[in-house]
């Protein structure tokens, strides 16, 4: 039989909210302890209590997220500068930062359909020819290709002209038959590998990317380097973001519009946020920029084919 006695009390507490810690005794005088910093929550939470806690932790959402994306989309580098300097209860941590704004685009990049930005028709070569339109034989890197393109777009592809393209494909140099074969063969799951191993190639390119930038700008502890680069690139996450939501509207010129501003904006914004951090003359920042990126061009075109390799030879 239920106990009266003990759901009033209960009810009691969950009414009326102590004014001290419940974890160390502590006088409350904000939303967490000042003492064990434990989140000021009744005993005996409702599920509602409940949701909004394990929402709060999950989110960081009081406050900070909105202070955190304020900082960083409207003012480039200031939310490395304010970590720098100490400034840090108001802004969610940098990795939670990175990895919601990589699952933000990377959701949306898997899930947005896919908007042709300019006529399809009489592009590419057709499968089954022989010849191209101006008369020049199809070569066998080309129809492999042409089958490995329209396998990825989920065309229709005959299993006749998949094992031809096979069969060219054991022509190719060993080094290139294990992705090329995957893409031909199982272009669903090669695709599903990619998008699955490209947020962890791109997690693991992060340090790589602040010591490259440490090698331009000397005389600071690496920390300072990875914030910043964490930083950069949850800004280049959200602005690919945008820009694959507008997908979803299906309008052409809209999405063409909006990847063009993402183009243009982030090296602008990087620019302005290598500035604010490091400081220098706009010439000295571009040079560097120039430099850095081509070095981490290099880095990530090396990452790229080790993925792809990777993720051809995996069952």
């Amino acid at each position: 039989m239920v106990n009266k006695h003990l759901l009033r009390e209960r009810l009691q507490l969950t009414e009326a909210r102590p004014a001290t810690c419940l974890n160390c005794g502590a006088s409350l005088t904000g939303p967490f302890c000042p003492e064990c910093g434990q989140r000021d929550i009744p005993a005996y939470p409702s599920v509602r209590e409940l949701l909004m806690d394990a929402f709060a932790e999950f989110s960081g959402w009081d406050g900070r997220v909105a202070s955190t994306l304020e900082a960083l989309i409207r003012h480039p580098g200031v939310l490395t500068h304010e970590f720098l300097e100490g400034r840090r209860a108001r802004y969610i941590s940098p990795l939670r930062l990175y990895l919601t704004a990589s699952l933000v685009y990377f959701v949306l990049a898997a899930s947005a359909p896919d908007v042709r930005l300019g006529p399809v028709k009489g592009q590419g070569l057709q499968i089954g020819v022989t010849t191209t339109p101006d008369n020049r034989p199809v070569s066998r890197p080309e129809r492999v290709a042409n089958v490995a393109r329209q396998s990825f777009e989920q065309e229709t592809v005959t299993q006749a002209d998949k094992e031809a393209a096979l069969k060219d494909i054991e022509r190719a140099p060993a080094l290139m038959q294990p992705f090329l074969r995957r893409a031909v063969s199982d272009p669903g799951g090669f695709k599903r590998g990619l998008l699955e191993t490209m947020p962890r190639m791109l997690f693991a390119l992060l340090p790589i990317f602040a010591g490259i930038v440490a090698l331009f700008y000397r005389g600071r502890k690496y920390p300072e380097h990875l914030y910043f680069a964490i930083h950069l690139h949850a800004f280049i996450f959200l602005a690919l973001a945008v820009s694959e939501l507008t997908k979803f509207t299906k309008v052409p010129a809209l999405v063409a519009i909006a990847s063009l501003i993402a183009v243009c904006w982030i090296p602008i914004y990087a620019t302005l946020a290598f500035r604010r951090v490091y400081g220098g003359s706009l010439a000295r920042t571009l040079a560097k920029e120039v430099a850095i990126g081509t070095l981490y061009a290099i880095t990530a075109a090396a990452g790229f084919i080790v993925m792809i390799y990777w993720v051809s030879i995996a069952t």
